[in-house]
């Protein structure tokens, strides 16, 4: 939680940012702020000059010239409050009557300021750099989606709740059940309640206020997370009658993490072919499990397969023949220094489980031209090609590069955070000879 990126943002934040303005504004010397005000003078009358250049007669510019002149050589001798006092004043008021009035400028302004913003950003966006987020578990512990953690009891301050959200995305929740009531669990969409009314509070903090007998508890999330994750505490925590609510059961106490949010780099795979061991943003575009399409229009998944291999999984590990060669080679460190990490049985890594078109040893899959496997670290809890397939080269979007949110150990270039000390083997799987 407290990592380097987190405390040099909380000093920014919450100590440099916060300084710097009393400063300016209280603690500073009476000639330190004329200056600050001279300078702003200058900048405002230029500002004037170039936005109403085709309003402006010409002796409205020659003053308001005048004013950005003496307001500049005031800046280049010591100054003598009094004068500069007045000349303040009087500038203020001139530059008001030089102005031409015409309505909604304010309003103008910020529009024109929005569209190219927003222009900018777009293209952006759609050119070079796409921001991303992580909304599942199948890349873990590599990249964190959203998920719930359950507490014992949540004592937290609230300025610690505020630490927290800014460096680790995390937002509490202690609910306790005042009525004792019986509900709906839906086993893909958890503890449904189609009464439940999803709101947001400043766009950024979506929550959910969620009726129960006669109370509402209002949770933070969407409606779909708050279903998964109390779904997730009740079974968890009263497996034997998780349906029936009691009262004076908590309902749901712990913290919900918003998952790893990144830059995926849109440009890098226009001058080159997507490489094995990338973490790779794609669309869902004509892909489907189950005879039904993917939920969601774009993944993130590792490449590990391109066209021309023949691909196994053994001893939890994965095996490729490329194209042209005639020997089997374990996926490893050779290819991606990624793939070790995911061998490595620590940390919450458990190497690659057996499922889909690779259920057992026996099975391989070969890809065919622009055709490309991709499959999630976390592939005990991953829904990947295994069950769906090969990805077609026109469904990769990009690479993804960068973590900028939250301000964990995952923080910044992608991929480069070594596994935790903790032992994670592989989960036994019924039915076959681990």
């Amino acid at each position: 939680m407290y990592s380097l990126p987190a405390i040099i943002f909380d000093i920014l934040l919450f100590v440099v940012w916060p300084g710097h303005y009393v400063y300016q504004e209280f603690l500073s010397s009476r000639r330190h702020r004329q200056r600050r005000s001279l300078k702003m003078v200058v900048s405002q009358t230029l500002y004037r000059i170039r936005w109403d250049r085709d309003r402006l007669t010409a002796k409205q510019q020659e003053t308001l010239t005048a004013i950005t002149e003496e307001a500049r050589q005031r800046l280049d001798k010591p100054l003598d409050v009094k004068e500069t006092n007045a000349f303040l004043e009087t500038a203020v008021n001139r530059v008001k009557q030089m102005v031409p009035k015409h309505k909604y400028r304010r309003s103008k302004e910020i529009l024109e300021l929005l569209v190219v913003v927003i222009g900018v950003v777009m293209g952006i966006r759609a050119m070079f750099l796409q921001p991303f987020k992580i909304p599942t578990g199948s890349m873990q512990p590599t990249l964190s989606g959203i998920h719930f953690t359950a507490l014992d009891e949540v004592d937290v301050s609230w300025w610690e709740k505020i630490l927290h959200y800014t460096n680790g995305s995390r937002r509490y929740v202690d609910a306790t059940v005042s009525q004792p009531a019986r509900v709906w669990h839906d086993p893909k969409r958890g503890m449904v309640n189609n009464r439940a009314i999803q709101k947001n509070r400043l766009i950024f903090f979506p929550y959910t206020v969620w009726p129960h007998a006669k109370t509402s508890y209002t949770l933070p999330g969407t409606r779909d997370i708050v279903g998964k994750y109390l779904a997730t505490y009740r079974i968890e925590n009263h497996p034997e009658n998780y349906l029936n609510f009691k009262s004076g059961e908590a309902l749901a106490r712990g913290y919900l993490e918003l998952g790893d949010h990144l830059f995926v780099n849109r440009t890098v795979y226009n001058f080159t072919e997507p490489k094995r061991g990338d973490i790779t943003v794609f669309t869902t575009d004509d892909l489907s499990y189950g005879g039904r399409a993917l939920r969601g229009r774009f993944y993130i998944k590792r490449l590990v397969g391109v066209p021309g291999d023949t691909l196994r999984i053994r001893d939890h590990r994965l095996y490729v023949t490329e194209a042209g060669s005639d020997k089997e080679v374990v996926v490893d460190s050779s290819f991606d220094p990624a793939f070790d990490r995911v061998y490595s049985f620590k940390g919450d890594y458990r190497g690659y489980s057996y499922a889909g078109f690779l259920s057992s040893e026996a099975d391989e899959v070969t890809l065919a031209a622009n055709e490309y496997w991709l499959m999630g670290d976390n592939s005990e809890n991953s829904l990947d090609s295994r069950f769906w397939g090969p990805v077609p080269r026109g469904n990769i979007v990009g690479r993804a590069d960068f973590v900028y949110w939250p301000f964990t150990r995952r923080w910044g270039f992608t991929d480069l955070a070594e596994p935790l000390d903790f032992e994670s083997p592989p989960t036994p799987m019924p039915g076959l000879k681990e």
